[in-house]
């Protein structure tokens, strides 16, 4: 074809056709552009549609991880609840009788105000979005806002449980470690002990004490804190798991 045009224009040369040459030059100078033009127009064309195939399949793994992260945070939720109550009613008990704290299970009541565990997310799929800029893909500008939401929500869930778990880890259990049976709490969580401590436990010097109130008012402080933010996140997963929706 190239040297189809190249003997048209010797020939108009050849011919002393200046003026049919310029002007069939020019028509052949915009063809060419019209052409170049089109192909990249149909190379956009196809770049769209691959982006938007990316982007349904993204939209489909995102949706997938955090209907798998609201199934847990809502266990985590739950039995955070629990860990609340436990400690509540441990609080009621203070300045009780011996009489009245053996009428209660207060190992197993322990068991549970203690027993508190971190909330781990799935973010394979979000890390990786984030990570190689790929959500600049996605065009629901609300589901953008709330995917980098999440991780500012999550920063500060990780603060909450680092605080739970000093008071817990380095004032609460220490405590207990000084002035309870840990084999008896223990009864009622992993350990699942069969026979108790052959140590007697004088509960009600413990729940006569300033310093063990103080310690389940922080831990119970922690727990409450943990499970707002826990809640808080929970909305969010919920929120992405619509935009997601197909």
């Amino acid at each position: 074809m190239i040297k189809f045009f190249r003997n048209i224009r010797k020939s108009l040369l050849a011919e002393g056709k200046t003026s049919k040459y310029l002007k069939y030059a020019i028509g052949e100078i915009i063809l060419v552009v019209i052409g170049i033009l089109i192909a990249l127009q149909i190379n956009t064309w196809n770049q769209e549609h691959n982006n938007r195939k990316l982007e349904k399949e993204m939209m489909a793994s995102i949706h997938s991880e955090f209907k798998n992260n609201l199934t847990k945070i809502e266990t985590s939720i739950v039995q955070y609840y629990k860990t609340e109550q436990a400690i509540r009613f441990l609080m009621s008990k203070i300045k009780a009788s011996s009489e009245e704290l053996k009428t209660e299970n207060i190992d197993s009541l322990l068991a549970a105000a203690v027993d508190v565990y971190e909330y781990h997310p799935t973010q394979n799929i979000l890390t990786e979005i984030l990570s190689t800029g790929s959500l600049n893909l996605i065009k629901n500008d609300s589901l953008k806002y709330q995917l980098l939401h999440w991780s500012g929500e999550f920063n500060e869930l990780n603060e909450a449980w680092e605080t739970l778990d000093d008071f817990n880890q380095h004032m609460v259990i220490p405590y207990l470690t000084k002035k309870a049976s840990m084999k008896n709490i223990d009864k009622y969580s992993l350990m699942a002990w069969e026979e108790k401590s052959k140590f007697e436990i004088d509960y009600e010097s413990v729940f006569n004490d300033l310093e063990f109130e103080n310690h389940l008012d922080n831990l119970g402080w922690a727990v409450v804190n943990y499970r707002i933010v826990l809640k808080r996140l929970e909305k969010l997963i919920k929120q992405i798991i619509e935009l997601t929706h197909d």
